[in-house]
């Protein structure tokens, strides 16, 4: 998910970024606990003796949407649980990785976005969970070749976004270009804005500028409070959700039949499910793709929503070194350079982790497009943008590289709303169909999209809106597990 934080760029106008096994908790604690802090809990409790409590649930995905739910869900008094994961491993996107043979290092999400009041944070806190906060301000830039813009960061924004504000439903592009026909800036200023825009919008949703608008990125809303990562990896988030989960790996639900009294799921390896409701915690980039069949179709709006939204792409190269030859204490490394988008935001881990270890992050089109070349070249491309600001750069020990726009089970890093689509079609994926098919997932979450604790939130509520449902006639022992 996002490496920014939620809230609108043009609130940033002088800022150049906008941006050990853990002690598990029960079930119990952590809906009494972890929520109750988030002040979830109180908000939109269900009964624990909810009148469905013994009927079978499926859900799709084992993300933290997903187990998410299924923790609500067995707090709820639900025993006939079970969560179909299409990978290898739960966690979805939040994937932490190993570098160097043991290191954690998080190749998806990476912050918690804002901890005050954030689900996630009250989980890490209640499961202590070490956590380090990221101060964006910490910063260096270096101009490969362009020179130094006569410009401050804040005033070519403050110009910048003065533009964008007479044109909202058009396309940041063409702000981008008025600016440069009213202002006719000098090849600094001018790369420096497109550098600003890349890791201020472009890394923050995903996308290039010319399919953002300014309405299309003013919506949803952001926890207040500093962004923290996780120098053990966020994996230690999903174990403490997975505790006491029932998860099946490997089963990629290809049919979703809700046309009967229950639900019946058919997977790529010929098992099949049922169960009198379906939680669908799929990205929206599986349910753009049509990998998943839904017999009937979904109605009319809910095929909008999915058509009107998008996946954006971030990719990260994860280089470990053996000792430290950059700015040791400086958290974000910037490079304004002659072409846009490439290599532009690196985040050195050594502060957070003391491992020498840069994260360097590509997003949209030119991300996307490096997906297509080998580690090897991919690895020379950061060592010569690294050796074009630090000159003589040893080869790195070991790398990691993310492909989140060609995952299968992906397609995409997390959504955003493109130019002319609203943030309503959040809310619109994420209503129920028939009382049996339910939505969850960062792509569902109208006011906190592309974050974890939103993906976190669409769970809780999915799991909620089937413990309030009334009894059925389906049978709970339907639920058939191979």
């Amino acid at each position: 998910m996002s490496t920014g934080s939620r809230v609108p760029p043009r609130e940033h106008l002088v800022q150049h970024h906008v941006l050990a096994s853990p002690a598990r908790l029960t079930r119990r604690v952590f809906c009494k606990g972890a929520l109750a802090a988030a002040g979830i809990a109180s908000t939109a409790a269900v009964k624990s003796d909810s009148p469905r409590r013994n009927q079978s649930v499926v859900i799709v995905g084992a993300g933290v949407a997903g187990l998410a739910a299924a923790s609500e869900l067995r707090a709820n008094g639900f025993e006939d649980v079970v969560l179909l994961e299409a990978r290898d491993r739960i966690g979805g996107r939040i994937w932490t990785g190993t570098i160097g043979g043991n290191i954690p290092i998080d190749l998806g999400a990476s912050w918690i976005h804002g901890v005050e009041g954030n689900p996630i944070n009250a989980i890490a806190t209640e499961s202590q969970i070490a956590t380090h906060p990221t101060d964006y301000d910490s910063e260096v830039e270096h101009f490969a070749g362009v020179g130094r813009p006569r410009l401050a960061a804040g005033e070519v924004l403050r110009r910048f976004w003065e533009l964008a504000e007479t044109q909202p439903g058009s396309t940041l592009q063409s702000a981008y270009d008025q600016y440069l026909a009213t202002y006719a800036p000098g090849n600094p200023e001018k790369r420096y804005l497109e550098y600003l825009l890349n890791t201020i919008v472009e890394h923050e949703y995903g996308a290039d500028i010319r399919d953002l608008s300014l309405s299309s990125i003013e919506g949803g809303s952001a926890y207040a409070g500093q962004d923290v990562v996780f120098p053990g990896g966020y994996r230690q988030i999903i174990d403490t959700l997975a505790d006491g989960a029932v998860v099946r790996l490997r089963q990629a639900v290809t049919e979703i039949d809700y046309s009967g009294t229950g639900v019946a799921l058919t997977t790529a390896s010929g098992a099949t499910f049922e169960a009198a409701g379906v939680i669908v915690t799929a990205p929206l980039g599986v349910l753009k793709k049509g990998l998943i069949s839904f017999l009937p179709s979904l109605p009319l709006r809910k095929r909008r929503a999915v058509a009107r939204l998008e996946m954006g792409v971030l990719n990260k190269t994860c280089l470990l070194f053996d000792g430290v030859f950059w700015d040791r204490d400086i958290e974000f490394i910037g490079r304004v350079g002659a072409e846009k988008g490439h290599w532009a935001e690196t985040l050195n881990l050594y502060p957070h982790t003391g491992q020498p270890i840069l994260m360097m992050f590509n997003a949209g089109a030119y991300g996307a497009r490096l997906e297509r070349y080998a580690d090897r070249r991919i690895v020379e491309n950061a060592v010569a943008v690294l050796k074009d600001m630090y000159g003589d750069v040893p080869a790195p020990r070991d790398a990691r590289i993310t492909r989140w726009n060609s995952d299968q089970w992906t397609l995409g890093s997390y959504s955003y709303v493109p130019a002319g689509s609203s943030f309503e079609q959040y809310a619109v994926l994420g209503e129920p169909v028939a009382d049996k098919v339910f939505f969850a997932g960062e792509a569902t979450h109208h006011e906190f999209p592309a974050t974890v604790h939103g993906a976190f939130l669409s769970g809780i509520r999915a799991a909620r809106q089937i413990a309030a449902l009334p009894p059925s006639d389906h049978d709970p022992d339907d639920l058939r597990l191979p």
